[in-house]
């Protein structure tokens, strides 16, 4: 299972109710901030964590100093930017193909994230970078992203265009030293798992843990689009 690894303290953001104005308004706030990134399997230690005079956390980064431009090359084999995809929101994953783990989970949760949001979901491109660094397989590329979403865009690269990608997301990687899942092919990546929204000029407005509720997924992306609309 591919790990999350995200620096800084992330807590959770609370859970969504449909009854009541005033607590949807509080979950809406909660959704804004980078709090609402997390890791899993810190929840049930965090107090026990943090009572430990050994253990320091640091605030995660602000989403907006998260990706820049990029150039890589869609699972069709024809290079692509940020320009490629003008006036779309992005939503974008970093895993592998060989990965049965994180990634498909994520990426269902996506499919059903957009489907939630209807007719909005048109104005979102979802992106699954791959970040293995091997020579670009498009066809394999191709084959996993075919299980998800139908607008679902698989990008690769050379190791120095994937590389700047990474390094600019911040994305943290590591191959495992053995392969722990009978579920996966191929080596194993441990990497970060988090889902990264950005605006349609080109700035992070969000990031949030690949297994966020498919609702609260949806709420934090039309909620960004409704401020970008709304904004002067």
């Amino acid at each position: 299972m591919s790990q999350n690894s995200h620096p800084g303290q992330l807590v959770p953001a609370p859970t969504f109710s449909r009854t009541g104005a005033a607590l949807a308004l509080t979950v809406l706030l909660g959704l804004l901030t980078p709090a609402s990134a997390h890791e899993g399997h810190h929840h049930a230690a965090v107090g026990a964590m943090e009572a430990s005079p050994q253990v320091y956390f640091k605030a995660p980064p602000p989403p907006e100093t998260l990706g820049r431009p990029f150039e890589l090359m869609d699972h069709h084999g024809q290079t692509v930017t940020n320009a490629s995809y003008k006036g779309k929101w992005l939503l974008i994953f970093f895993g592998f193909a060989g990965c049965r783990e994180a990634c498909p989970t994520g990426l269902v949760n996506m499919e059903a994230a957009l489907d939630t949001l209807g007719e909005e979901a048109d104005r979102v491109q979802p992106l699954f970078v791959d970040v293995s660094m091997e020579e670009p397989d498009t066809t394999g590329l191709a084959q996993f992203v075919s299980n998800f979403h139908p607008r679902l865009v698989g990008l690769t690269g050379t190791r120095a265009q994937t590389f700047a990608t990474v390094r600019d997301f911040k994305i943290r990687r590591e191959y495992a030293m053995a392969n722990y899942s009978s579920k996966e092919t191929g080596p194993r990546i441990n990497h970060t798992t988090y889902f990264y929204l950005v605006d349609p000029e080109g700035v992070t407005r969000a990031f949030f843990d690949h297994t966020l509720a498919p609702e609260r997924m949806a709420l934090t992306i039309g909620l960004h689009m409704k401020r970008r609309s709304t904004s002067p």
